[in-house]
């Protein structure tokens, strides 16, 4: 991967810690088939980082009325409990 390469996603399949990296996987819709695509893995204070600046632009877009939240979204998302399948 070069330093400007760009990938297109559809979703994230799954967000895990393994050994204290965040791991998160990518999905796209192929012939109605989820395939994965790629895997990003960072240190927890680089995913808190773009965890921030994704909940900035949400508020922004919400703001904008480019979004609306579900009204099941919590203001803040829960805690993971210790047996979560998402740490390894």
């Amino acid at each position: 991967m070069t330093k400007n390469d760009r990938i297109f996603v559809d979703g994230m399949a799954a967000v895990k810690m393994v050994e204290g990296v965040i791991q998160m996987s990518f999905f796209n819709n192929i012939n109605n088939q989820r395939e994965k695509c790629g895997e990003i893995c960072m240190s927890q204070q680089a995913f808190l980082n773009a965890f921030g600046a994704m909940e900035n632009l949400i508020n922004q877009l919400v703001e904008a009325g480019i979004v609306q939240r579900n009204g099941n979204t919590p203001a803040e998302p829960p805690k993971a409990a210790a047996d979560s399948p998402n740490f390894e």
